[in-house]
């Protein structure tokens, strides 16, 4: 029997930034969908009114058709439980705790062949709290691990600060990762049909994000964190090349290489590929040391045949990743009339 992997949203975020009252927020709105939620907190959580105690070995069934379960022996073990009841839920929502590097969460739906085959990673979502994201970066990793790695960045308690200073923290946020969706908002209350529509490898969204990224480089501290002298500056740059990449087994054998050389640096890379004599775009994710490709959308015979490839990580010198892959295109001879 052909089994079609259920849709897997992932949210993250900082300690108090408002993950589970956002959860709750998600539920209410999509009350026509079955949920089931992996809990991975310590203690209680409250889930739509419903207290879902840590250490749950089963998943139950809570009110408003929510079925939730916790983490405890890891997060393989949870899915595999969840695996058992594809036929009872939707979607399944996963949150974590507030000091987790999700970097490890998306590494599990990007490189296990078993997971794949039950679940699809659809996005990532970061709640940072508008009044004390500044203080969390400026003092830990994991909370620009977590911005690095959303797809989209909600922006909660907005009405906790200035508007010049929400301006400030918003231009940030989009500076340190300028391929996700950033929204803001209060009580946890966001726009989820425009949340949905943003996809981890959903190949037009990400080209339309691309574009308003373009070509440049930028060394993220923003006026804010300058003021503090924040000691977490990124890197995030867009390398595109108008010549088609030759994607053979020592090609990927390089990109593999090449993000286990620079894993403290490289945070992730996310792009498409144009790739010679292949009519399809090919789409390019990193995770850690992971790095998957993936079939992308057909190229259009009006369409720019170029690739795009966003870098996020810190130290990163474009110009020498540009001279890396440059190595691995081909020159193509346009036809003259």
């Amino acid at each position: 029997m052909q089994i079609s992997p259920k849709k897997v949203t992932l949210i993250t975020g900082f300690l108090g930034s408002g993950k589970t009252t956002f959860l709750n927020h998600f539920i209410r709105e999509q009350r026509e969908q079955r949920i089931m939620v992996i809990e991975n907190e310590v203690g209680k959580s409250n889930v739509d009114g419903a207290l879902v105690e840590a250490g749950v070995e089963e998943v139950v069934e809570l009110t408003a058709g929510c079925l939730c379960c916790s983490l405890s022996d890891g997060l393989l073990d949870a899915l595999e439980l969840v695996s058992t009841k594809q036929d009872q839920f939707d979607r399944l929502v996963i949150e974590t705790t507030g000091v987790a590097d999700p970097s490890s969460i998306v590494q599990v739906f990007l490189a296990d062949p078993m997971v794949e085959k039950y679940f699809e990673l659809e996005q990532v979502i970061c709640v940072v709290d508008a009044g004390l994201v500044e203080d969390w970066l400026d003092e830990t990793e994991e909370a620009l691990r977590q911005i690095v790695m959303a797809d989209v960045l909600l922006l909660n308690k907005a009405d906790t600060v200035s508007e010049g200073y929400l301006s400030e923290i918003l231009e940030h946020l989009q500076s340190i990762n300028p391929h996700a969706l950033t929204l803001s908002g209060e009580g946890g209350r966001f726009p989820i049909k425009q949340i949905l529509e943003t996809k981890t490898a959903e190949v037009a969204s990400f080209e339309r994000r691309l574009a308003n990224v373009g070509n440049r480089q930028e060394l993220v501290e923003g006026p804010i964190a300058a003021a503090k002298g924040n000691r977490h500056k990124v890197n995030t740059f867009t390398l595109v090349f108008d010549q088609p990449f030759v994607l053979d087994d020592y090609f990927s054998l390089q990109l593999h290489r090449l993000v286990n050389l620079y894993r403290d640096q490289v945070y992730r890379i996310k792009g498409i590929l144009n790739v010679l004599d292949y009519p399809n775009r090919v789409i390019i994710q990193s995770v850690r040391t992971s790095c998957v490709v993936t079939d992308g959308t057909p190229w259009g015979p009006n369409d720019a045949r170029e690739s795009h490839l966003v870098f996020i990580g810190r130290g990163l010198k474009k110009e020498a990743f540009e001279k890396m892959l440059n190595k691995y295109t081909r020159k193509v001879e346009h036809e003259t009339s």
